[in-house]
């Protein structure tokens, strides 16, 4: 069955005054139905819409709302196929049928393509550990739009080399008590923990991105200087958007602790490579505000830092940048990621 999204926009529909109302219902006689985006929308992102009465009572659950005259159900629609779609709006109300304005929205195919963020909380000490690496590992190898980070814990001093310093922080955060704890998109609980299927990462990537990222890496090994452009799909300016800068180091080595059937069971790992390990949260874990008033469908804007190399990168030479945006609004979820190597240039894509 085709499946539709919905947009932001505030519809207006008149209505008779009445002495018997719906509970719930001001008596006022204008509804208004609203979500957070706007008309400029794009297929497979899935878009929660309400209703309010003017008194701002959600009266959600009285109203069924139309798309090109068929029906939806529940408050969430998702658009599959890109195009020009008339939305109306009904409700009963003290036996009549109340109907909106027809309101048009243009929906497109997203121009840029979908990654995912899989934040894999992990340690050099930590025996069950590379059974996730491992799956991780295959996973990227089907698909390189699947971006993984090593968030490493050391208990003590000395416990982990690679141990990154917010670290109990962004596991506080995600309610992360235990390792191997893998975090996809910063979504919290169960539904953003990975269970180490690859189609699960697929799920993800099979979404629509509203917004795609260019990063342009300077190659200068005497301070991180970085261009970040993103480039918006849909309207996105009622969201709180941040955007987040992770140095990311590879090439490291350590003996890695193993209780597992991987990497021939070896217990330990000598020296064991450990790729994509997080050195530094460049603008903070929740990283830089996103202007508001440019991110709307069609735009781009770019941030530029120029940053000191973190004292515990080994090799600048070997560092990765991975930036992403984060949304506030929708409880602090990656919307899209990119990443680049020291000295090169990811475009949009």
């Amino acid at each position: 069955m085709t499946r539709f999204l919905l947009f932001t926009f505030g519809f207006i529909f008149l209505m008779t005054s009445c002495n018997e109302l719906e509970e719930g219902v001001d008596e006022a006689n204008v509804i208004v139905i609203t979500n957070p985006y706007g008309s400029h929308l794009i297929t497979d992102y899935d878009i929660a819409f309400s209703a309010e009465d003017a008194a701002g009572n959600d009266i959600t659950s009285n109203v069924t709302f139309y798309i090109d005259g068929e029906p939806q159900t529940g408050n969430m629609v998702n658009f599959s196929q890109p195009g020009t779609y008339t939305i109306t709006a009904k409700m009963e109300l003290d036996g009549r049928q109340i109907n909106s304005m027809p309101y048009e929205v243009v929906v497109e195919y997203p121009q840029n393509s979908t990654k995912v963020l899989v934040e894999d909380f992990t340690g050099t000490w930590c025996v069950n550990c590379p059974r996730v690496v491992y799956h991780l590992e295959e996973a990227v190898a089907q698909n390189d739009h699947i971006i993984p980070v090593a968030i490493h814990q050391s208990r003590f001093p000395g416990d982990d080399p690679f141990g990154f310093e917010d670290y109990t922080t962004l596991a506080d955060d995600y309610d992360v008590t235990a390792l191997p704890t893998t975090v996809i998109n910063r979504i919290n609980g169960n539904e953003g923990r990975w269970d180490e299927e690859y189609s699960s990462l697929q799920n993800y990537l099979n979404t629509g991105a509203p917004l795609g990222l260019k990063i342009v890496f300077e190659d200068d090994d005497t301070h991180i200087s970085l261009d970040v452009s993103v480039h918006f799909s849909m309207d996105m300016n009622q969201q709180d958007l941040r955007l987040v800068l992770y140095l990311v180091e590879n090439g490291l080595h350590a003996d890695q602790q193993n209780a597992t059937p991987f990497y021939d069971g070896q217990n330990p790992i000598p020296d064991f490579e450990q790729k994509h390990v997080l050195r530094k949260a460049l603008n903070g874990l929740y990283g830089t505000v996103i202007d508001a008033n440019n991110a709307v469908a069609g735009n781009t804007i770019t941030q530029t830092f120029e940053l000191g190399i973190p004292d515990n990168v080994t090799d600048i030479n070997n560092c990765d940048i991975v930036a992403f945006v984060i949304n506030e609004t929708r409880g602090k979820v990656v919307e899209n990621i990119q990443k680049v190597a020291f000295g090169t240039t990811q475009d949009f894509d």
